[in-house]
């Protein structure tokens, strides 16, 4: 419930690609907290989230707006593709 964007990133701690995303992930929610609120959720201390929203690989962004999804990804992408769907 937000007027802003919100980017939830899926994730674990164990997950390589996870981990490569997590510095642009946090540079973007420094540099777009105006507009957009980046949430990451550990799915393996969230278990019955992950499992209510059929999450069956991470890393996996979703993107909303007005409380719809407007865009998801699933696996590695760039800070610089992860931007383009910001715009």
């Amino acid at each position: 419930n937000s007027d802003k964007m919100v980017l939830i990133d899926f994730q674990a701690s164990w997950c390589g690609p996870c981990k490569k995303m997590k510095p642009f992930l946090d540079e973007i929610a420094a540099s777009r907290k105006k507009d957009i609120a980046i949430i990451s959720i550990d799915v393996d201390a969230n278990p019955a989230l992950a499992k209510a929203m059929n999450i069956e690989s991470i890393p996996l962004l979703k993107l909303y707006k007005n409380k719809k999804v407007i865009w998801e990804n699933v696996g590695y992408i760039s800070k610089e593709d992860i931007e383009k769907q910001l715009k």
